[in-house]
């Protein structure tokens, strides 16, 4: 059985969210094969089965894994999830892959850790930490590592002096 969750935890937790938090905040959504509500605890957790991964999306950003632990806020509002277990992250024509990513709400980010890889076209990165932010559509990698393809670098090389020869005119 497939659940959906887009913050319709705030009809069963009983609350409605403020109207300035709900007109900040953009819709998240989960998807996945078993969840486990803690009222008490303000904790959902959700479990993909037989290979189907749980994916969370807001916006044009989306978070797939094994399994992802939220954190509610008073009105049943997602404010941080962890997920792990095979996690990959899109957003646009970039990915990242790690072995656990921090959603943070109210900071508008993803936070990548245990080696992530970052790829955007034929480039990727690899470093220690990754910190995405969904609102400026910007990722920072601690002790990066970039591997940027052999033709990607020559068609650079030829714009550049190409530019070069155009100011020496």
């Amino acid at each position: 059985m497939t659940a959906a969750v887009a913050l319709a935890l705030a009809a069963l937790a009983g609350a409605a969210a403020p109207a300035a938090e709900a007109a900040r905040a953009s819709p998240v959504r989960v998807d996945a094969d078993s969840v486990v509500y803690a009222f008490q605890k303000r904790e959902v957790t959700f479990s993909g089965a037989n290979g189907k991964p749980v994916t969370m999306t807001r916006d044009g950003a989306r978070l797939t894994c094994q399994r992802l632990v939220a954190q509610n806020d008073e009105a049943g509002q997602i404010v941080t999830a962890v997920c792990s277990g095979d996690v990959h992250f899109t957003s646009g024509a970039r990915s990242a892959t790690c072995e656990r990513a921090t959603y943070d709400g109210p900071g508008d980010r993803i936070v990548c850790e245990g080696s992530p890889l970052l790829k955007d076209g034929g480039s990727e990165a690899r470093g220690t930490r990754l910190v995405y932010d969904l609102k400026k559509d910007q990722a920072d990698l601690e002790n990066a590592v970039v591997i940027i393809p052999p033709d990607q670098v020559d068609q650079e090389q030829r714009a550049l002096e190409a530019r070069r020869k155009e100011r020496r005119r």
